[in-house]
């Protein structure tokens, strides 16, 4: 009865917050020079048209949309995996389209493109002059920062995906791809070389740092949220130590059916929220058992996942259909309740945080 009750006031409230979430006049030109941005990717619709960014501004509570093709009168393309801010540069990951947009923070002005790359996934600044990109043809793709040119491919596991730097050694989360793997890729930056494979549980999915330094990273288990089949298997929660990869902590999830994703990080880096069917769940690094009661209680499951350090809200996305634009929403992460929400693009998956 207690998750029906919050059911029942996050629709209640989605419904007052729809009515009162701002989008700004489309014919205004986009003021993206403002500190007080959220960047939202926006796949777009899958194989045809476009992906696109969104920015949230935190001081008048509106959201801008199509702001890069408004600032550079072409759309980015098809489809928008994520953006990662380096060296005052926005890098704008496009999947289907084997690119990286290159613009300005500030402005949001193209700057260039990186291209032969494998449908790319996530980028990651290594060096003021060296990048990561992660690919689907196995392989983390090394940039030079000058040329904006791959000049090496370091083969990972299967799928890999979501990358964290930690001194100089990079860990890539190897997500499968199109079948499922269960290790992590340890990149020495120095040389540009895999230095260790970490065996964990299958789909690693998140990945975070916490106060004392150690490695936060979720599995989703084998199978997909809503579609069970015989051989899926549980998610799980592992807590590693950076240096010699020691497992410190495994902890198990209790179903097979239900898939835990998208992991992030508060900002004192004590507390950990990912997503599951039913809503979003924290973890105190602490603890050592999961909390079986979500501080958020939705009927949904949630397609982005983000927190913003600067007010401390959680950000999530709901994709609805991958048709009709999807939504923000923001919620308190003391006690899981909605604050407000916007309209963005298709297929909202992702957020940086200015």
């Amino acid at each position: 009865m207690k998750n029906l009750k919050f059911i029942k006031l996050f629709v209640f409230a989605g419904i007052v917050l729809l009515t009162f979430s701002c989008d700004k006049n489309p014919d205004e030109p986009p003021a993206v020079l403002s500190d007080n941005r959220v960047f939202v990717t926006n796949e777009g619709p899958y194989q045809v048209g476009t992906g696109t960014l969104s920015i949230i501004y935190r001081d008048s509570l509106t959201v801008e949309n199509n702001v890069f093709e408004k600032v550079n009168d072409r759309p980015i393309g098809n489809i928008v995996q994520s953006m990662e801010v380096f060296e005052e540069k926005a890098y704008i990951v496009v999947n289907n389209a084997n690119k990286v947009e290159i613009a300005d923070a500030e402005n949001l002005l193209s700057l260039g493109v990186i291209e032969d790359l494998d449908m790319p996934r996530y980028f990651l600044g290594v060096t003021s002059e060296k990048a990561y990109v992660s690919c689907m043809d196995n392989t983390v793709a090394v940039v030079d920062l000058n040329s904006n040119t791959v000049t090496k491919n370091i083969q990972t596991g299967t799928g890999p995906e979501r990358m964290l730097k930690l001194d100089n050694k990079v860990f890539v989360l190897n997500l499968g791809g199109y079948s499922v793997d269960s290790t992590i890729s340890v990149i020495n930056t120095e040389v540009d070389t895999v230095s260790a494979t970490i065996l964990l549980a299958a789909k690693p999915s998140g990945i975070c740092e916490d106060k004392n330094g150690n490695l936060w990273i979720i599995c989703s288990g084998n199978g997909w949220n809503g579609w069970p089949q015989a051989g899926d298997t549980e998610g799980h929660l592992f807590c590693l130590d950076p240096d010699d990869h020691s497992i410190l902590k495994d902890i198990s999830f209790p179903s097979v059916t239900e898939h835990p994703e998208k992991l992030i990080i508060n900002k004192s880096k004590d507390k950990l929220y990912y997503a599951m069917p039913n809503g979003i769940y924290e973890f105190e690094i602490t603890a050592t058992d999961l909390n079986l009661n979500p501080i958020i209680a939705v009927n949904t499951m949630f397609y982005g996942l983000g927190f913003d350090n600067k007010t401390e809200l959680i950000y999530a996305s709901d994709a609805k259909d991958f048709v009709q634009n999807g939504w923000v929403y923001r919620f308190n992460s003391v006690n899981g309740a909605v604050v407000d929400s916007f309209n963005v693009g298709i297929g909202p998956n992702g957020f940086w945080f200015n």
